[in-house]
C-alpha cells in the first residue's frame, strides 16, 4: 500500500526536512510515528528538503506500508499525537503504488513574506522577513514578470551546491501578493520545475535590491545572464520561506488533499 500525506510545520522547531543526525528533522518524526503506528519500519519521501527555519504549509510526503490504514481519520490523530507540537499532518490519501512524493512531481511552489513596515512586528518574528525600507512595488512586480520562462540560475545558488547540477530552470508562475489581512504585508510568490539551493532566498534579496534603488539601473536578467553569485545581492534569511504546494500530473487524489487544506484556512 502506498499512503501520502499533507504535512504543515514550524522550520523553527526542526532542523530542515531531511533526517539529520542527533538533530530533530520533518522526516524522522513521520517515520517514528507512522512505524509505531504500523510496527514497522517506514521511509518517508518529501516533495522537497526544506533548510532548518524554512516553513511548510503544504509539504507532500509518502510512505509505503504492508499494512492496510482502514480509518484516516483515526490514523491522522493518533500521528498527530505522536509528532512534535511544530508538526502537523493535515490529511491523507491512498495513492498509486508507483507514486512517489517526490520524484513523480512535476513542479513546486513557495513564498517569501516581507513585512515593510515602519517598525517591527513582534507577532511576525520569525514567520516574515521585516524590511524597513521602501519598495517600490511596480518595479518588484516588474522584475517578478521577467523571471518567466527558463533561466540559468546560477547567479542566484548557494556555490558548493551547483557542482556537476544544471542550473538552468523554468519558471512557470512569479507574482507579488499584497495581503488584504495584514498593512504592509508582502508575498512573492514563485513556482517552478526545480530550485536550487537557496535560490529563492537570494532571489528576493536580490529583487528587494532593485526595488529599492539601490540597483536601480539594473535587472533581474542582467543579473542571471552575468552567472556570477558576487553580482547578486544577499541571502535573506529562512523564516520568511514557505513551501506552499508540490503538482503532480494525474493524480486528482492529491489535488483533493490540498483542497481539504485550503478549507481548513
Amino acid at each position: 500500500m502506498n499512503y501520502a500525506l499533507l504535512v504543515e510545520y514550524d522550520g523553527l522547531c526542526f532542523n530542515g526536512f531531511q533526517t539529520q543526525k542527533d538533530q530533530p528533522s520533518v522526516q524522522e518524526n513521520l517515520e517514528k510515528a507512522a512505524s509505531i503506528l504500523l510496527k514497522e519500519p517506514i521511509d518517508i519521501s518529501g516533495a522537497g528538503r526544506t533548510d532548518t527555519g524554512v516553513h511548510a504549509r503544504g509539504m507532500m510526503v509518502n510512505f509505503k506500508t504492508k499494512k492496510v490504514v482502514p480509518n484516516f481519520g483515526k490514523f491522522l490523530l493518533s500521528m498527530n499525537a505522536l509528532t512534535d507540537p511544530g508538526l502537523s499532518i493535515l490529511s491523507m490519501n491512498e495513492v498509486h503504488e508507483n507514486f512517489d512524493s517526490r520524484f513523480s512531481c512535476h513542479s513546486r511552489e513557495y513564498e517569501y513574506l516581507l513585512l515593510n513596515t515602519k517598525f517591527p512586528r513582534p507577532t511576525w518574528k520569525n514567520r516574515a522577513f521585516w524590511y524597513q525600507h521602501k519598495i517600490d512595488v511596480p518595479r518588484l512586480e516588474a522584475e517578478l514578470e521577467l523571471l518567466k520562462g527558463e533561466h540559468d540560475f546560477r547567479s542566484l545558488a548557494k556555490a558548493v551546491s551547483m557542482k556537476n547540477r544544471s542550473t538552468v530552470r523554468t519558471i512557470l508562475e512569479a507574482r507579488l501578493e499584497r495581503s488584504t489581512e495584514f498593512d504592509g504585508l508582502f508575498k512573492v510568490r514563485i513556482r517552478a520545475n526545480g530550485f536550487l539551493h537557496n535560490m529563492i532566498r537570494i532571489l528576493t534579496g536580490t529583487l528587494l535590491e532593485i526595488a529599492n534603488g539601490k540597483r536601480k539601473d539594473t535587472n533581474i536578467l542582467q543579473i542571471l545572464s552575468s552567472k556570477d553569485r558576487t553580482i547578486a545581492g544577499i541571502t535573506l534569511p529562512p523564516h520568511g520561506l514557505y513551501f506552499i504546494r508540490a503538482y503532480y500530473d494525474s493524480h486528482p487524489e492529491i489535488d483533493s488533499m490540498y483542497s481539504v487544506r485550503d478549507l481548513l484556512k
